[in-house]
């Protein structure tokens, strides 16, 4: 009774709020994040956002501390983004997610190809290498400690961006990296380096300023009908919308293809009616995990607020509209091909 209340109370005050301002700025991962980055380049090249009323500036961020940066300033509304990121994010600014696109590939602890190490446990006494605070550190604890490794004790666990992670296990500088794609599948398709364990579990968020969602509740709503077109856009269009960021990304667009795959919407989606993007059960408990986690490992001071900061309600809105619409992915005007 609750949500539905949410939900009704929500829709009569986008019904009630037709002179807002339907301004609002928008941040996407242009490199190194799937699925973001795709649906990022969808709303930029096309004219989905301004179909539905949205008068919109889309900044593409090379790094997710830019984006994070930009939100914190007041520079975007409106942040695509990973979960990891969202809990620091809320750690220190009044934020909410209202959606999400769903999983962005895998994370996996990847060795060189050749290497000696075929599991796991193998890492004893040897160098990993991740990047504290992303969706990749807490999976990286994870494995070592199920393999019976303590970080620090057992295996030297360092911080290292990932471009450079990366240089350093092709000169063999460390052992191994838990990384993402599409790094996952470059590494792969070049027999450059295979996987002694992954997850298809890296999430994405939607994150927006609650000044943002306290002013411009409609506007909200009406992005978000818009992100569930883009991301059946990018569903029915993947060599264009892997192309655009293909660009910026530095791998090539086949590669985003089969990073991709692993996200439900991009591989299956259909209609509309295919896609959810309110945040579910499996999502919440990510960002508990990795709250407690960022608090017992000493990168937060406080426990970041997540799951008080998680509105699914906004989604729910938004997909009741853009179901009771129409939406044809032929008659999306591109700017860009």
């Amino acid at each position: 009774m609750k949500n539905f209340f949410s939900v009704f109370l929500l829709a009569a005050c986008c019904a009630a709020a037709g002179a807002e301002n339907n301004h609002i700025r928008i941040g996407y991962p242009s490199a190194g994040a799937l699925i973001n980055g795709q649906v990022g380049t969808v709303l930029a090249n096309t004219d989905i956002l301004a179909k539905n009323g949205l008068d919109a500036e889309v900044t593409p961020f090379l790094y997710g501390s830019q984006m994070q940066e930009a939100l914190l300033a007041g520079k975007i509304d409106v942040a695509l983004t990973s979960e990891a990121n969202f809990v620091n994010l809320a750690a220190k600014f009044p934020c909410k997610v209202i959606a999400t696109l769903g999983p962005a590939g895998r994370i996996a602890v990847m060795v060189r190809e050749g290497s000696p190490l075929n599991k796991v446990s193998d890492l004893k006494g040897k160098t990993v290498t991740t990047v504290f605070g992303t969706s990749a550190h807490y999976p990286a604890v994870q494995w070592l400690l199920k393999a019976g490794l303590t970080p620090d004790k057992d295996v030297k666990l360092v911080h290292m961006a990932a471009a450079e992670g990366r240089a350093a296990l092709m000169k063999g500088d460390i052992d191994a990296i838990v990384i993402w794609d599409p790094f996952v599948e470059d590494f792969i398709e070049k027999k450059a380096a295979r996987m002694l364990d992954y997850s298809p579990s890296f999430f994405t968020t939607t994150v927006v300023s609650a000044e943002f969602l306290k002013n411009e509740p409609a506007a909200a709503v009406n992005f978000l009908a818009a992100l569930q077109q883009a991301v059946l856009y990018m569903a029915k269009n993947h060599a264009l919308a892997n192309g655009w960021l293909a660009k910026t990304m530095g791998v090539s667009a086949e590669i985003i293809d089969k990073g991709s795959a692993f996200n439900t919407s991009y591989a299956r989606a259909k209609k509309l009616k295919d896609i959810n993007l309110a945040p579910a059960k499996d999502l919440l408990t990510r960002l508990q995990q990795i709250a407690d986690f960022n608090l017992a490992s000493g990168l937060l001071k406080e426990k970041s607020p997540v799951l008080e900061n998680v509105d699914p309600s906004f989604a729910k809105t938004a997909r009741e509209k853009a179901l009771a619409g129409k939406f044809d992915p032929a008659a999306v005007s591109v700017k860009e091909k």
